[in-house]
């Protein structure tokens, strides 16, 4: 049977949703911490591991490049990217003065998000066994409502840009909580300031947030660059 016996485009959608599948999956490791930052991914090995073509799992790849979760290195082949505390900085610096900025709009528009909402709504209802990655779906969705809220192209692009690297701070952020519940707890109280438009109030809690995260993070990345160095003097 040919693919024109499955109509037009037949072929192609299964093709994708291949790929797709493939990517979600590899996704799915990154963001529950199976695969670390560093961790370089052998086209052979991956392939074999996903039960697809190499040639399929080159294109779910380089799906998850375009979103930044992996970085195409010379002579080094595909690897999720290890970020520094510098690099972490740096993006919670950017974040900071977006999400600030954003929350000013939306508490003056008097308007709190039917997402952020949601979002918060959904951490609230995890389990603390959840995966992490549920964590960082729910987390991210209601940052990025607050964005989109502010009806700004150029705010939610400029976000959209970082948005990955955010994501990747995200995934070193589990360590760093004991539950999910401390996580919705947070975002709880980040929520009730927008409901109740304090403005003062609403960009201390955002700011100390983030600030507190970064500060946190990098100090990992640090301590975990610096280990890994003496490692390598040691052999």
């Amino acid at each position: 049977m040919t693919a024109a016996d499955h109509g037009p485009g037949a072929l192609q959608l299964n093709t994708v949703s291949t790929v797709e599948a493939a990517a979600n999956a590899i996704r799915e490791l990154i963001l529950d911490g199976q695969i670390e930052p560093g961790t370089r991914l052998r086209e052979a090995e991956f392939a074999q591991r996903l039960g697809i073509a190499r040639h399929s799992f080159r294109a779910a790849a380089q799906i998850l490049i375009g979103e930044g979760m992996l970085r195409r290195e010379p002579h080094r082949g595909v690897q999720v990217p290890v970020m520094t505390g510098a690099d972490i900085v740096d993006t919670f610096r950017l974040r900071a003065a977006l999400e600030l900025e954003a929350i000013r709009i939306v508490i003056a528009a008097r308007e709190v998000p039917d997402e952020a909402t949601a979002a918060v709504k959904e951490l609230s209802r995890l389990p603390d066994a959840a995966p992490w990655r549920e964590v960082v779906d729910a987390d991210m969705r209601f940052h990025r409502a607050i964005i989109d809220a502010t009806g700004s192209e150029r705010i939610a692009r400029t976000y959209a840009g970082v948005q990955s690297e955010i994501v990747m701070c995200m995934v070193n952020q589990r360590p760093l909580y004991d539950s999910s519940a401390q996580v919705a707890a947070e975002h709880e109280e980040l929520l009730d300031s927008i409901v109740k438009a304090d403005q003062r109030r609403a960009a201390s809690l955002f700011r100390t947030h983030l600030a507190d995260a970064a500060q946190r993070l990098s100090e990992v990345a640090d301590s975990e660059t610096d280990t890994e160095t003496k490692e390598k003097v040691i052999l």
